[in-house]
Order: C-alpha cells, then sequence, then structure tokens
C-alpha cells in the first residue's frame, strides 16, 4: 500500500488581498465566492454551467442567517485537502473558517484554481497519453 505524500497549500492564508475582485467578494458576497469555490472543486475547474446564485451559494446564505456561515466552508476546506493532497487537519479548518472567514475563502478560491489549472496543463501536454514511439526503420542489405 502506498501513502501519498500531502503536499503545502501553494497558497498563504494571509495572501488574501489579492486579487483584487477575489478579495472584495470574499468581504461583501461570500456566499457567492463560496458557491464559486464550490462548482470549480466539484466540476473539475469546469465553469461553463456555473450560475452565482447555485445550490452552495443559497446554502452559504441560509447559514449566515443563522449565524454559522463558517460551517461550509470549513467541510469545503476539509474536501479541498482531501481532493489535492494538502497538508492541514479538521480543527487547522475550522480555525480558519471561523477566525477569518474572508481570507479562508479567497485562500479556497486561489488554491482551487491554481489545481484545476495545473491539472489541466499537464493534461494538455502533446504526447502526454502516448508512451514513445520509435518507427521501425528499414535496413538494407546490399550483397
Amino acid at each position: 500500500m502506498t501513502t501519498i505524500q500531502k503536499q503545502e497549500w501553494h497558497h498563504s492564508g494571509s495572501g488574501c488581498c489579492s486579487p483584487i475582485g477575489t478579495c472584495c467578494l470574499s468581504w461583501w458576497c461570500p456566499c457567492i465566492l463560496y458557491g464559486k469555490t464550490r462548482h470549480r472543486s466539484k466540476n473539475d475547474g469546469n465553469m461553463n454551467d456555473y450560475s452565482c446564485c447555485n445550490k452552495s451559494c443559497m446554502a452559504f446564505c441560509g447559514l449566515a442567517c443563522l449565524g454559522v456561515s463558517f460551517i461550509l466552508p470549513m467541510i469545503n476546506r476539509g474536501d479541498i485537502r482531501a481532493k489535492y493532497h494538502l497538508k492541514g487537519n479538521g480543527c487547522g479548518d475550522c480555525m480558519c473558517a471561523c477566525c477569518c472567514q474572508p481570507c479562508d475563502l479567497t485562500q479556497q478560491e486561489k488554491e482551487v484554481t491554481f489545481r484545476e489549472e495545473s491539472k489541466h496543463l499537464l493534461q494538455a501536454q502533446p504526447g502526454k497519453n502516448e508512451g514513445m514511439y520509435y518507427a521501425q526503420q528499414q535496413t538494407s542489405y546490399q550483397h
């Protein structure tokens, strides 16, 4: 049985001020950013059928009305860690989601975007799916 080495997060939680659009969204409309990140993660980066008012966004709004909006980002952070084999644990997920939700949401969005774009770049490499192929050379014999 092989174990997969856990990786560091590519984007730190303290880099939440850029890009500025994502930062603003995390502060003023966190439900939209949460829904966007969740959609991107669950659909392997495919944003074709994304809508800003999706089920994830609505669920976030519902929990925000109850004062527990941290629950879904906390769960999503764990899902992101599991999907991309990132370091961390449930306690850290809870702390990030509770203590600075805008920074956490920004980090999640940037990380998922980075991981999905990296994955698609690797898949787009020419000849990636095929092994090396050598054409058989013809030999000429002279008598």
